[in-house]
């Protein structure tokens, strides 16, 4: 009723609209809904295990820490060692991918030291900074393994890899085969690849292991004549332009070269590619990726070690969880490897086991 006494009807324009207002929100509200539903299950089915992951609480923590370029190789022990640790609730760290920083090795050691990791995996240069945080993490109870190149006077508790004399052992087996082909076997100049981080002694332990074996199983041959070529392995660039330069000058071309990584074995391959030496220069590489293979397949390559890296990511998780339950583990745990020529190298390819 107004001043005037007359009574107002409600306006039932006004109501409707604010009828339809509400009608509308609701309606969207349940798109919205149903929208997410549909979402949330799509991200479910994609992946699988996402939300359980979430929540999950790991048992342990171990840093990975490898750097350098040889990429397949480190991968391929990286993917068997989280295999491994899956098994019992541990999570496995590559740090020097998560971190999102180039961080050198020293600098990734140590952040795994100051983060009380419960185990650390690495594969990285051997040098007194490293030893030095390899001793401080074992002082702290971080159980520490070693891939590849071993620091013998430091307190790791494992070393998992192939031992650099019998590596040598198995190169010089393929130099003899080398010298075999030749109606007068005469001396050979073997280039050996090594990152100029390695260390002399490392590279002196193969050096005489080739001597020694040449010596006692082939006294009618004369000793090859070893040259160690430090690489550059700060880039994948910086090796390619290094082994590049060494098929340049035809008056310094060694008549074997022995590759120690897999990036290595691919440069050298490449470079004796486009360089036109093929043939005049036998490689002998390391790894049995499915590049590799195809190029020693098609005898570019002479053979290659293959290293069995499941085994050696399966062995360092081993190692620390054995390190961790009892305070004991083997101080060293061998790697399979196997001479591959170009008839396994073959087959393998027919089976389809070459990697990466």
């Amino acid at each position: 009723m107004n001043e005037s006494g007359v009574i107002r009807k409600p306006n039932r324009s006004y109501a409707k609209r604010a009828l339809r207002i509400i009608a509308l929100s609701i309606f969207l509200m349940i798109i919205v809904a149903i929208g997410s539903a549909i979402v949330y299950n799509s991200l479910r089915d994609r992946m699988p295990g996402i939300i359980a992951d979430e929540a999950l609480e790991y048992e342990g923590h171990y840093a990975y820490i490898v750097t350098g370029e040889d990429e397949d190789f480190w991968r391929g022990v990286y993917n068997a060692a989280c295999d491994e640790a899956a098994k019992n609730n541990i999570y496995i760290e590559n740090l020097g991918d998560s971190l999102g920083v180039n961080y050198g090795d020293t600098d990734l050691l140590r952040v795994a030291v100051n983060s009380s990791v419960d185990g650390i995996i690495y594969g990285g240069v051997t040098d007194d900074k490293a030893e030095e945080l390899i001793d401080r993490a074992v002082s702290e109870g971080i159980g520490v393994v070693l891939l590849q190149n071993d620091i013998e006077s430091s307190l790791r508790q494992s070393f998992v890899g192939v031992n650099n004399y019998e590596l040598g052992q198995m190169y010089a087996s393929q130099i003899a085969d080398i010298m075999s082909l030749d109606e007068e076997p005469s001396r050979k100049i073997v280039d050996i690849l090594v990152d100029k981080n390695t260390s002399e002694g490392a590279a002196n332990v193969i050096t005489m292991a080739i001597e020694d074996y040449i010596a006692e199983h082939y006294p009618e041959f004369t000793l090859p004549e070893l040259k160690i070529i430090g690489v550059n392995g700060e880039d994948t660039f910086s090796v390619e332009e290094d082994i590049r330069n060494l098929f340049i000058n035809d008056e310094e071309l060694p008549d074997i070269m022995l590759c120690l990584n897999s990036l290595y074995t691919q440069c050298a391959y490449q470079a004796i590619v486009d360089q036109n030496k093929v043939g005049d220069v036998q490689i002998v590489g390391y790894f049995a990726g499915t590049s590799i293979l195809e190029a020693v397949n098609k005898q570019i390559i002479y053979s290659t070690i293959s290293v069995d890296t499941w085994e050696m990511g399966r062995n360092s998780v081993q190692a620390l969880n054995e390190y961790r339950e009892t305070g004991y583990t083997n101080s060293y745990m061998p790697v399979s490897t196997q001479v591959i020529g170009y008839r396994e190298a073959g087959k393998l390819l027919a089976r389809g086991e070459g990697t990466l």
